[in-house]
């Protein structure tokens, strides 16, 4: 399953972790135009700001470059986090119609030192995936600090991609790189 449809199932303010992603499963999903209607750019949008408001983008990059934030200047950090954000954003606005199918079963949370950890199973189509969220519960409500899907941690993915692209290419690459758009992965 790509990360994209992964992304599109998460969180709302309250409650436990797992109601917060079933909360936002439901707001997600009535944001989509029924089956087999194209989504507008209105819609997908305002799928792409719901999603931007339940993961930590700012806490996701800080882990995938780890030692490498702290020697970051504040405005090489700003502009970091600005078009890594967007481009969260669009990608995740990518395989939507696989969100009308998707199938989530909810396995049991558990808590992990400062986080909690939500086990999920998501079915689209034939293609189950072991998806489980590590959460913080912040002020506004709980946000995504990782997703493990299929035992692969998104964290863990961007760390070799961030460190493979800032080793030949500096911190401006990775930069370039993510504000057009182009795959950090090589």
């Amino acid at each position: 399953m790509r990360l994209p449809v992964v992304l599109l199932l998460a969180l709302a303010s309250g409650g436990t972790a797992t109601q917060a992603l079933r909360e936002r499963d439901s707001e997600i999903r009535a944001a989509l135009p029924p089956s087999g209607q194209s989504l507008s750019e209105s819609e997908r949008r305002r799928v792409e700001a719901i999603v931007a408001r339940i993961v930590d983008t700012r806490q996701i990059l800080e882990s995938a470059l780890g030692t490498r934030w702290a020697a970051l200047t504040v405005k090489e950090r700003q502009r970091l986090l600005e078009v890594f954000e967007q481009r969260f954003r669009s990608s995740s606005g990518f395989q939507l119609d696989s969100m009308r199918e998707a199938r989530i079963e909810y396995l049991a949370e558990r808590r992990q030192g400062a986080l909690v950890v939500v086990p999920t199973r998501v079915t689209v189509r034939d293609d189950t995936s072991e998806v489980s969220y590590s959460m913080r519960e912040t002020g506004s409500g709980w946000r995504i600090v990782d997703i493990v899907i299929d035992d692969v941690s998104t964290v863990e993915n961007y760390r070799a991609s961030f460190a493979r692209i800032i080793g030949r290419e500096g911190v401006d690459g990775l930069i370039r790189r993510l504000d057009r758009g182009g795959e950090a992965r090589r």
